[in-house]
C-alpha cells in the first residue's frame, strides 16, 4: 500500500468510527429524551398514556355520580339546568406531588348561573382522578370520596329540599 493508499484507509476507517459513535450517542439521547411513556417497561398502558383535557372531561363525565348529577340537575330544572364539566385551569395544568394534573369542575350550569359542584383533578398521564376537597384543603381519591363525602346522597337531599337551579348542594 502506499502512503496515500494507507492515509485514505486511515480517513475511512475514522469516518467511520466516528459515525457509529455519533449513531450510538443519538439512540441513547432518543431513548432519554422519548416522552416517559414509550420508554417506561413494565407499567399497565393506562398509566402510560398521555390524556388530553378532552378525555379528562370524558372520563369525568363517564363517573356514575356525574351522570346522576347530570340527569338530577336536568329533571330537577324542567331542562333550564345541565350538569357540565368546567376547565379550571385556562393556563395549563396543576403541579401536586410532582405529578400533573387537568383542574374541572362539575357544574349545574343554568341560565342565569354555573353553580360548582365539585372540583376534580384529572391525571395527565394514567388514570388517576382525584377530588379536590377544598374545604379540607386536600385531595381525596375516589374511593374516599364516595365513603367520606357519599355524593350519590347530594341529590336525594336535594329532591327533598328545593329545586336543582335554586341552590348549589353544600
Amino acid at each position: 500500500m502506499t502512503g496515500s493508499s494507507k492515509k485514505l484507509v486511515l480517513l475511512l476507517a475514522m469516518v467511520a468510527f466516528v459515525a457509529a459513535g455519533a449513531a450510538l450517542y443519538h439512540n441513547h439521547h432518543e431513548e432519554n429524551l422519548a416522552p416517559a411513556a414509550s420508554r417506561t417497561a413494565g407499567t399497565p398502558k393506562a398509566a402510560q398514556a398521555a390524556r388530553t383535557k378532552a378525555q379528562a372531561i370524558d372520563a369525568l363525565m363517564a363517573l356514575p355520580e356525574l351522570k346522576a348529577w347530570s340527569a338530577h340537575i336536568d329533571k330537577a330544572s324542567g331542562g333550564k339546568a345541565h350538569g357540565a364539566v368546567l376547565d379550571d385551569e385556562e393556563d395549563g395544568t396543576k403541579l401536586i406531588g410532582g405529578k400533573n394534573y387537568w383542574s374541572l369542575s362539575f357544574v349545574e350550569n343554568g341560565d342565569e348561573a354555573a353553580h360548582r359542584w365539585e372540583t376534580f383533578l384529572v391525571a395527565t398521564s394514567g388514570d388517576e382522578i382525584l377530588v379536590d376537597d377544598t374545604n379540607d384543603d386536600r385531595q381525596l381519591t375516589l374511593a374516599q370520596w364516595r365513603a367520606e363525602k357519599r355524593p350519590l346522597e347530594r341529590i336525594v337531599k336535594q329532591a327533598d329540599s328545593a329545586p336543582a337551579a335554586a341552590a348549589p348542594p353544600p
